[in-house]
């Protein structure tokens, strides 16, 4: 994995090279020292890199709009991005932009570790990749692939019980078990069949099928239990907004809740 680091602060740009030496299969092949040099960079080596890990906050350009800049094609062949900072103000910027993950300074080598496993997944999953830039499916999801030690496994969709975002990435549940995919919730929300899945609360997506209650939480919002032997603290959170369109879903009595 060939990556650049950029971050105005030599102290931080030489700590951060210094634990991706650390990482097996990580080649630092630059620091700079901001966004317009990374633009150069990227264009002298002709799409050669991996990921670039881009700290947001730097004079003149920051990494947000040097990353919003490579989103709307305005260079081609433009690398995965990290984000580094020492602010969680940015958090959903960076996801907005699609990152791969928000590292917060100082970065801890095993959580850089788990940054790097989820950009091997992303440089992996070509179709996946493809899927969350605008080549969607034309018609609804049947199945999906999960990693599980080492290789992946084929989830059909119809096993879904509900999907939880996990810092950008959706994780989805099945009678046996959770797993991490490649995908964003957004994603996965507009290519679902709408019929029988639904978006109940910002971070979360249920199968309608799979909701056996409708359990009242406090201040208009609900908690929806999956599955019979399931407890009301394990239920799928079901946002104030969100619950006049499940009730025309699944009507309730508003005598019980």
């Amino acid at each position: 994995m060939r990556v650049l680091v950029v971050d105005d602060e030599k102290p931080a740009r030489e700590e951060l090279s210094w634990l991706l030496d650390q990482c097996d299969g990580v080649d630092v092949i630059d620091q700079l020292a901001s966004a317009a040099a990374a633009m150069e960079r990227l264009e002298e080596m002709g799409g050669s890199v991996d990921v670039c890990f881009l700290d947001i906050d730097m004079p003149g350009l920051d990494g947000v709009r040097l990353a919003e800049s490579w989103r709307d094609g305005e260079q081609g062949d433009a690398p995965l991005v990290v984000f580094v900072t020492a602010y969680e103000e940015h958090a959903v910027d960076a996801f907005s932009l699609d990152a791969v993950d928000y590292l917060l300074k100082p970065v801890r080598l095993a959580r850089l570790r788990k940054t790097l496993q989820r950009a091997r997944r992303r440089l992996g999953s070509a179709p996946a990749a493809r899927a969350e830039l605008g080549d969607s499916p034309s018609s609804p999801l049947e199945r999906i692939s999960v990693e599980e030690l080492g290789e992946y496994r084929v989830i059909a969709v119809d096993d879904i019980l509900w999907i939880e975002a996990d810092e950008g990435f959706a994780t989805v549940h099945t009678a046996d078990g959770a797993y991490l995919t490649d995908f964003s919730l957004k994603f996965l929300e507009e290519n679902l069949d709408s019929e029988f899945f639904f978006r109940c609360h910002r971070s979360y997506i249920v199968r309608l099928d799979a909701i056996t209650r409708i359990a009242p939480w406090g201040a208009g919002t609900y908690r929806l239990v999956v599955g019979e032997e399931a407890d009301d603290d394990a239920g799928v959170p079901l946002a104030r907004s969100r619950a006049p369109d499940l009730k025309a879903r699944i009507p309730w009595s508003a005598n019980v809740l």
